[in-house]
Parts: C-alpha cells; sequence; structure tokens
C-alpha cells in the first residue's frame, strides 16, 4: 500500500495505479505535479503548525514537560533563548499602574455598554448620589458630544435592547457622566472574597448572552470616536481568565501533574506579554487572539441561563506559583513574549532563536500536519489582475524543516500578471493555520482526455461537510456530477432523520437526469441487521435506469463503538456479485495511526478541515484511477479534431502549403503542378475539387478534415500547424482567447502577425508549454481550455 506523504500523494493525476487490495478497490495514483499546457484547478497547501511559529509552543511546552520532564524555567528558557527570568520590581511600576491592567473587550467596540449583577450590587464609580446600588446599569454616549456619557439603571437584573432606548427597556436615567462611566460591584475589586458570578461585573454582549469580569467595566471613548468598553482589573486576577483561555486546564493533571509545568510557563509567557503591550491609547490589551484570548471570570448564554466558569483551580496555582515572574532582555526590560498553539516541530526563528521543536513534535496536536485546498475560483477573484492562475509557487527560509522551513515569499502566477506576496500575506489571504506550508497544483482531467458520462453523488453528513472540497476538487474533472449529499442520509429507511434516502433519490431519477456512475457514500446511519438488504435494492434500482457502473463507498472503522467493519464486509460481498460495483476503500486509505488528526476527536467518523481535505483527494484519485482503466462509461472526445481546418479560398500560410504539396502528389501533377505559395487561390481550390470527386467526397473545393485525413496529413501533427503568415479565421480565435487571457489589447485580424506570435510565446511560457510562437494542438487546447474559464 503506497500511503500519501504531503508531498508524494499530490501528483494524482498521471501514471500508474496501485492497489489498496486485489480485486475493485483503487488506491490514489502517483505521478508528476506539473502539467505542461494546463491550468490548475485548485492548489492544495500542506502546512504544519498553528500560528505564527514565533516563540513558545503551547503544545510544544505540553511536550517538554510530559514526555520530557523539563520544568517550567527550562521550556520558557528553551523558546526564549537570550532573555533571563526575573521577578518584577517597583521600577516596572509603570508597566502596570497600580498593578492593574486594561483590556478592551472587543465584542462592544461602537456598542452601547450593558453591565449586570446577579447580586443587586453594581455601582456607578464618580455616581453624584453616593451609596446606589443597582441590578443593571447601561451607558450609552450623549449624542453631539465626545466622551459624555448618559447613563441609566434598573433594579432587575436584565440586558437592554440595543434597537430601544433603555426608557423603552425599563430601565431609568441616573446620571451624566463626563469622561468615562465605569461599574463594579461591592467585591467586584477583592479577588480573595468574590464569588464567581454573584460578584462580578456581568457585562451584556451583542448575541444575548452575559460574561462575567472581575474589577471595573467602564464605557470610554475610543481612539476613532466610537464608544469602546474597557476592563481594568490587577494583572494577576487578569490572568485568571486569560491562561484558562489559552492552555486548556486538563494539562495540569497530565503525566501525573507534570503538565502543571506547561501551565506555569504560559503564566510567565501571558504576563510578560501583557504587561509588555500598550496596543491602544485608552486600553494595554484587547481580548482576542490579535493580542491574546482572556474570556473573563465565567460566561451565561443569556441571562439567568447556565453557567460556565471559564476560571479552573489548575491554572489559578499555575498562576500563583509563578507570581510576579516575567522573562527579560539584556537591558532588563520585559520581553514581548509571542506564543504559538503549534509551531510544528520548528520555530520560526525571527525575534527568539530558530529551535527543532522535539516537544511539540512529541505532543503531536492535530495541527503538526495539516492540509488545505484553495480553488482557482477563490484566487482569480482575490487577484484578477492576474488572468486566469497558471501556478502558485513558494519559495522558504532554507533554515531546515520540512519543505526546507517557512514560506518566505508566494509568487501567483497568472496568464496576464504575476502576484507576490509574503508567505505571511498569502496565510492571512486565505486563512491557513501557519505560515509553514508548501502550495501543489491540483488539474483537472487533461483536455483531450475521453470524457466521463454523467455521476449521481449521494452522501451523508460526511460527505457535506466536503461539499466545498469536492467541487474544487472533483467537480473539476467531473463537471456532470449531480451532488446530492445531507446530513443524517441513510442507504435506505426510515433512520434517515427526516431526509430522503438513497433509493428515494435514485427511484425519483427521469430518464433525462440518469447518470452514467452513481458514486455513494451511505453506511453511518444504517444499521447492520438491514444494510446487505439495501445494497441490493439500491443496485437493482440503479440497474434498472441503465446506470452502467455503481461505486460505493467504505466506512471508517475507528468509531469502536459502532458496527461500521460489518457494513464494509457487505459492500465488499456485494462488489463480488456485481460485476458492475466498484468500493472504495477509505476505511484502509485513513487507517493509519497518523491520519488521527482528519477525525474530529472522539468522534471518529466526522471529519476535520483536514479531513475534508484528503477525503476529497481521495475521491478524486480513485475515480481518476478508475477512469484510467476504463472502469467509468466514457464518451468520444469532443475535442478529437485538426486545428486550422477547413481551408478555403483566400486562406494563406504554412497548411495551405502543405495542402498544395500533398494534393500534387496525390493527383500527380507535374506540368500542371500547384505553385507552392501558401496561398489558396482558385488553382488550389481547382485541385481540391478534383482529389474530391475522385476520392468520392462532397464537392466543395473546401479542405476539411475527410480531405486532410484522405491525404494523410493527420497522420503527422507537426504539419497542423499555424505559425506566423497565416491567414485563417482559427487565427481570429486565437487572437481573441489570448485577449482574454493575457488581458491585453489584441484585435482578431484572422492574420498571424508578429504581435500575435509574441503574445502567444508568452503564453507558452506562462502555461509550461515551449515557446515556440506557433499554434499546435497541445497549444490550442490549453489555450481553449484557459479562455473558456474567464467568465
Amino acid at each position: 500500500m503506497v500511503k500519501r506523504g504531503h508531498m508524494k500523494r499530490i501528483s494524482l493525476f498521471l501514471v500508474a495505479l496501485t492497489f489498496f487490495i486485489s480485486g475493485p478497490v483503487v488506491v490514489a495514483p502517483a505521478g508528476a505535479e506539473t502539467i505542461a499546457g494546463q491550468t490548475p484547478v485548485a492548489i492544495l497547501v500542506n502546512g504544519r503548525g498553528f500560528g505564527h511559529g514565533r516563540g513558545m509552543s503551547q503544545y510544544g511546552s505540553l511536550g517538554w514537560a510530559t514526555k520530557f520532564g523539563k520544568t517550567w524555567q527550562e521550556i520558557l528558557d528553551f523558546y526564549y533563548g537570550g532573555t533571563t527570568l526575573s521577578q518584577l520590581t517597583e521600577s516596572d511600576a509603570g508597566l502596570s499602574p497600580g498593578g492593574r491592567i486594561t483590556i478592551k473587550l472587543t465584542r462592544l467596540d461602537g456598542r452601547q455598554t450593558a453591565v449586570l449583577s446577579d447580586n443587586s450590587s453594581l455601582t456607578l464609580v464618580n455616581d453624584p448620589v453616593p451609596g446606589r446600588k443597582w441590578a443593571a446599569l447601561v451607558a450609552r454616549e450623549i449624542a453631539g458630544t465626545t466622551a459624555q456619557y448618559r447613563v441609566w439603571g434598573s433594579t432587575v437584573a436584565k440586558c437592554p435592547a440595543a434597537a430601544q432606548t433603555p426608557e423603552e427597556s425599563g430601565f431609568v436615567q441616573v446620571a451624566d457622566i463626563p469622561t468615562t462611566a465605569a461599574f463594579t460591584t461591592t467585591l467586584g475589586d477583592d479577588a480573595t472574597n468574590a464569588v464567581i458570578p454573584k460578584d462580578m461585573v456581568g457585562l451584556c454582549e451583542p448575541k444575548g448572552g452575559v460574561r462575567y469580569y472581575r474589577g471595573v467595566v467602564a464605557a470610554v471613548n475610543g481612539t476613532d470616536g466610537e464608544n469602546r468598553t474597557v476592563n481594568t482589573l490587577r494583572v494577576e486576577e487578569y490572568l485568571r481568565g486569560v491562561v484558562p483561555s489559552e492552555s486548556p486546564p486538563a494539562w495540569g493533571d497530565a503525566a501525573n501533574g507534570a503538565g502543571m509545568n506547561a501551565l506555569r510557563a504560559q503564566s510567565v509567557a501571558a504576563r510578560s506579554y501583557a504587561l509588555s503591550a500598550r496596543a491602544y491609547s485608552y486600553a494595554k490589551l484587547c481580548d482576542t487572539q490579535d493580542c491574546q484570548v482572556y474570556d473573563g471570570a465565567a460566561s451565561r448564554d443569556k441571562v439567568g441561563g447556565k453557567l460556565t466558569v471559564n476560571e479552573d483551580l489548575r491554572t489559578n496555582a499555575a498562576i500563583t506559583d509563578t507570581a510576579g515572574f516575567v522573562m527579560r532582555d539584556a537591558n532588563g526590560k520585559v520581553v514581548r513574549t509571542e506564543y504559538t498553539s503549534s509551531n510544528g516541530g520548528r520555530t520560526a526563528g525571527t525575534t527568539f532563536p530558530l529551535r527543532t521543536d522535539d516537544g511539540d513534535i512529541a505532543a503531536d496536536p492535530a495541527e503538526l500536519r495539516w492540509s488545505n485546498v484553495i480553488s482557482k475560483a477563490a484566487i482569480e477573484k482575490k487577484y484578477p489582475e492576474i488572468g486566469v492562475l497558471v501556478s502558485v509557487v513558494t519559495t522558504h527560509d532554507g533554515l531546515g524543516g520540512e519543505w526546507n522551513g517557512y514560506a518566505t515569499s508566494v509568487a501567483i502566477n497568472g496568464t496576464a500578471s504575476t502576484r507576490t506576496l509574503t508567505g505571511w500575506d498569502f496565510r492571512s489571504a486565505f486563512s491557513l493555520r501557519a505560515p509553514w506550508y508548501e502550495t501543489t497544483p491540483i488539474y483537472g482531467a487533461a483536455p483531450d482526455a475521453p470524457v466521463v458520462g454523467s455521476m449521481l453523488f449521494i452522501g451523508d453528513s460526511v460527505s457535506e461537510s466536503t461539499r466545498t472540497e469536492f467541487e474544487s476538487l472533483v467537480l473539476s474533472a467531473y463537471p456532470t456530477t449531480d451532488i446530492q449529499v445531507a446530513s443524517g442520509r441513510c442507504m435506505v429507511g426510515p433512520t434517515c432523520l427526516g431526509q430522503p434516502d438513497g433509493l428515494s433519490i435514485i427511484n425519483a431519477l427521469t430518464p433525462d437526469k440518469t447518470p452514467a456512475v452513481a458514486l455513494i457514500a451511505l453506511g453511518y446511519n444504517d444499521t447492520s441487521t438491514s444494510y446487505a438488504t439495501e445494497i441490493d435494492q439500491v443496485v437493482a434500482a440503479l440497474a434498472a435506469r441503465g446506470v452502467q457502473r455503481i461505486v460505493f463507498v467504505n466506512m471508517s472503522t475507528r468509531r469502536r463503538t459502532a458496527d461500521f467493519g460489518t457494513r464494509n464486509t457487505m459492500l465488499t460481498n456485494a462488489a463480488a456479485v456485481y460485476p458492475n460495483v466498484t468500493i472504495l476503500d477509505w476505511n484502509t486509505y485513513s487507517g493509519d495511526p497518523e491520519e488521527w488528526r482528519w477525525f474530529v476527536k472522539d468522534d471518529n467518523v466526522h471529519l476535520t478541515a483536514t479531513g475534508q481535505t484528503e477525503f476529497a483527494l481521495f475521491l478524486r484519485a480513485q475515480l481518476d484511477a478508475l477512469r484510467v482503466q476504463g472502469l467509468l462509461p466514457l464518451t468520444p472526445s469532443p475535442l478529437n479534431f485538426v486545428i486550422g481546418l477547413p481551408l478555403r479560398e483566400k486562406d494563406q500560410g504554412n497548411m495551405v502549403r502543405t495542402l498544395q504539396a500533398a494534393l500534387n502528389k496525390a493527383l500527380r501533377l507535374r506540368k500542371r503542378a500547384i505553385k507552392l505559395d501558401g496561398i489558396f487561390g482558385d488553382a488550389t481550390k481547382t485541385r481540391v475539387e478534383k482529389y474530391e470527386t475522385m476520392t468520392g467526397l462532397p464537392v466543395d473545393g473546401v479542405a476539411d478534415e475527410a480531405v486532410w485525413k484522405g491525404l494523410g496529413l493527420d497522420a503527422r501533427p507537426a504539419l497542423s500547424v499555424m505559425k506566423a503568415g497565416t491567414r485563417h479565421a482559427s487565427v481570429k480565435t486565437v487572437q481573441a482567447s489570448l485577449a482574454r487571457v493575457m488581458k491585453v489589447s489584441l484585435a482578431p485580424s484572422g492574420i498571424f502577425d508578429a504581435t500575435t506570435r509574441n503574445h502567444l510565446r508568452e503564453f507558452q511560457r506562462r502555461v509550461n508549454l515551449r515557446p515556440t510562437g506557433v499554434v499546435n494542438r497541445p497549444t490550442w487546447l490549453a489555450l481553449m481550455t484557459t479562455s473558456a474559464q474567464i467568465q
């Protein structure tokens, strides 16, 4: 069995085939990565890690702590080489005045600041009437003013509707406050005695939930004049909401508690990062991954709803164990200790020294390896100036690791121009997980490949989740596929959870919609007791409608609590009985231990983003293998023709000269031979008519395919070309197509001039054809296929 390492498996669509097992089950072929004259239908991105890769890997810290027994001090020293660990001193007071830090709560940007208290202990800081307590308060900037707030209160804990005035929501006006409207609770700033959530400030969020914070929550005026909501609290209390949001508290239990060192390292990194930051004039940090994630103390899905506590005893202990510790540079300055989820096994090596990270590899996170598909349409939409996508070429930092390192630049080559991005910008443009990746082109079927008949694809939620990837990778090669995928679908019967079953879809087919091929990926929602009978029913229904090839996809058996293995055996048995049935062995293909990351954790059926890509690649490769073996019904190729025909009066060029020479020979013309001037005039027309009469062809004086083939010229493809000096209607087509794909001004004159030749050479270079400036069959097919892709 050939397993597809991230570079090995993608040379998808050429060369010899390999089988998982003998019989009808086919595995992906291997082959070349570029195809001259073709443009890719998608770009496969294989990558490593999750995040920017700078500084500490969170999964790496777990690996070092639990697999190698490293202390939190050793972990920090590994990732932040050139820095030292030390305690905060009085000289650092300016980093957090009063020991407090200000955090912008991003969800409330540009919105009202509304808060509540579960025990009605809310107070308005600087209330003109001291001592008042409220269950809810709301602040809005007064219209026509800057940083002037009006505050309303309620004795009932509730959130006002954003579309209503506070009065309409049952609030009463409390006061007008200059500069900042700040709210706290009686014990909101008391870390020792405050109880979650009743002693916290509950912030009303836009989607109806409530998030609880320690300290003070205030409405302030942002730098752009819009309202911002800011949480001010002690640094160590802030970390209580950061560390469990960045690293799972359960890590503390790993390896008999050794995982606590990962949480301790996270605490120091988060503290140093926070104290070294200054993101805004009105707040030191934000609460998202653009800074570091801060989820407060707790949350509810709605007012009075289920409480989820974010703070955890294990992360609190890690914070306490490392209280006051930070990382400093050689000048004693607190360092901006960036960190990342996973670096894929190698740090980025920019701010801090480059490291091969055995800890990250040992932790084996889901994103240690990943794959993603970017459709050509997505690339061309984002960068329309390139024309039609030809290739994506990635350059790496050369500092080691797979693909020789992180991506530093990406050249997006098109028929009209090239757009070059940094590796990071390409990552951001297409939401890739990390800047450590390689790109590989995926091609459709060759332009002159036999055309497969129409196909029907019926699938369940696994297939539904891969629809986008299927459309990019499979539909491009099998464009007449009807996709019928839906969550909950089963083969036959009432277990389909409200979805039409596979048999119902087949029985509803009308003669004009009956496919040549059926691809069936069903079974997870069926039962083993009836599955064999259901297979027979589906095969019979398809056969009765003339479907020539029936392809089933078997099931992963990773979910040990389900009897999917028995159902797979039933599919294999069906293939032995029915000669037109083929089984695609997804179970074996996805069965290696390394491929656990293709499946949703603890589900083992449904697919992660990487698994969705892999499943679509699997289907494409399997179908291509069947196609090569002739196991899919084929129709004649519509591209089986000779370019530059027919030739008629007023045409000129090398093909006319070739025709004249062939006519002289076939008609045995000597004294009255046609002059080989390459001009289709009266003499050439007369000789064509004579040849048509002699061979029984319709007499019209036009050299079409029948004349060309009758003269034996089709056996020499090199004779069927258009080049400089040709005058023919097909030249107009070439010129119009070049203008479209190259985004140049080129009049369709029908005369193959030097300008046409130069643009053609550039097109040939861009699609990896030899830049001859001559239109031969490969160039014609590449140009016509590429031009057809432009809307």
